[in-house]
């Protein structure tokens, strides 16, 4: 397979992606599912997703930490404001030894979500945990999972949403953070 050829399926299964999560909105349903359901089918999106972004935070793991780090999964659970989180988190020892230079605040650890506001019909995947859902806007991706396949397929979207969060831990910290050096 060229890489136009990848490119073109991960943008059709994306777009894909886009139309059902319009179809959940007219039906207040998510992939199918309705009222309690919806939750059993979250889980089960989460626990596809899984195995594709623990592989995510491995690589980078490897290939910027020299495997110093620690990966966890924090299985969906209540978010503190009514809905559901669950997320995948990298962290290692410069991290847990970093402070923001613009709160002094210990750096939370690269984290990739799939969140469920309350009052949202469906979860959304977002860089870091928790969102507003009262926010201008929300920077997110429909969390369309039903399948294996359709899990394997949002690796692209999950690299995006790591090496942001190793950006961000970077721009709050300093270039040390994953350098190791003084």
């Amino acid at each position: 397979m060229t890489d136009s050829t990848r490119l073109q399926a991960t943008a059709r299964v994306w777009l894909n992606g886009i139309a059902r999560h319009v179809e959940d909105l007219r039906t207040d349903s998510y992939e199918g599912a309705v009222g309690p359901d919806r939750e059993a089918r979250y889980r089960a999106a989460f626990d596809l997703l899984s195995t594709i972004a623990t592989g995510v935070l491995a690589d980078v793991n490897e290939l910027l930490l020299g495997g110093s780090g620690d990966i966890s999964i924090q299985p969906p659970g209540p978010d503190g404001h009514g809905g559901l989180i669950g997320s995948w988190m990298l962290s290692w020892p410069a991290l847990r030894e970093a402070r923001s230079r613009m709160t002094g605040k210990a750096l939370s650890p690269v984290t990739m979500s799939a969140v469920w506001p309350t009052g949202f019909v469906h979860p959304h995947l977002v860089a870091g945990g928790a969102v507003n859902p009262r926010a201008e806007s929300l920077t997110a991706w429909p969390m369309q999972i039903a399948s294996a396949e359709e899990a394997a397929q949002q690796e692209p979207l999950l690299w995006a949403l790591a090496t942001a969060e190793v950006h961000d831990r970077i721009y709050q910290s300093s270039w040390r953070v994953v350098s190791g050096r003084d």
